[in-house]
């Protein structure tokens, strides 16, 4: 595509600390807070890989129309699923390093869980369709099943940069200091999907969130 996307590498260690002034009492609520945000962490990246294994299930199961009422682009990138989400990861978007990768029977989809210092996680999903229609279509009906849902807030905006070469679509929110971030973009035949979680600021997860997915873009040049 001729194109360098530049992402800034975010500093890692961003979680807020909380000062040790005192001892036995405070030390015991930060271990129940930890305990916490653990159970919580667990929680989101396991509703975050049943969207990937939904995503995964609709590759064989969906038979996208043939045409579509929306623009798409024409740009076809040859490269397997498996290819972009490696060379994104070696790329350490973000301070991001990886956890733990699994792909499917064929280089048409590839997934992986990424972690950073601070103990943010990320799901990362690369889909390669045979069209652009194709993937686009997809990305359509999965925004249409998940926009509007309850509690969470559009960040669009935050893929805004991306959109000149498909379409983006961001939502997340910030709960009991757990955020969550999510983004789903396509380019050409390629659909990526990326799902966050951490306990730092909604803000510096959503700058995260547009690392990784600046990281994915570059990689499909």
């Amino acid at each position: 595509m001729g194109r360098v996307l530049t992402t800034k590498l975010r500093a890692g260690s961003r979680f807020a600390r909380s000062s040790s002034a005192s001892v036995a009492a405070e030390g015991s609520s930060s271990k129940t807070a930890a305990g916490g945000l653990g159970r919580r962490t667990i929680f989101s990246l396991v509703a975050g890989l049943l969207i990937i294994a939904v995503i995964v299930g609709l590759i064989v199961t969906a038979s996208p129309s043939a045409t579509t009422t929306t623009a798409v682009s024409s740009i076809y990138v040859s490269s397997g699923a498996d290819i972009i989400l490696t060379t994104a990861v070696r790329s350490n978007p973000a301070g991001f390093s990886l956890e733990y990768s699994k792909s499917a029977a064929s280089t048409s989809s590839d997934w992986a869980i990424l972690q950073q210092s601070d103990g943010s996680e990320a799901n990362v999903t690369v889909i390669s369709y045979s069209s652009s229609n194709a993937s686009q279509d997809y990305f359509d009906r999965l925004v249409s099943g998940v926009s509007g849902l309850s509690g969470y807030s559009e960040i669009t905006s935050d893929l805004s940069s991306f959109q000149q070469y498909g379409k983006c679509y961001g939502y997340g929110e910030d709960v009991d200091s757990i955020a969550v971030a999510n983004g789903v973009c396509t380019v050409g035949n390629v659909f990526l999907q990326v799902h966050l979680v951490s306990g730092i600021s909604f803000s510096d997860l959503e700058g995260d969130l547009t690392s990784l997915m600046g990281a994915l873009y570059q990689s499909t040049s």
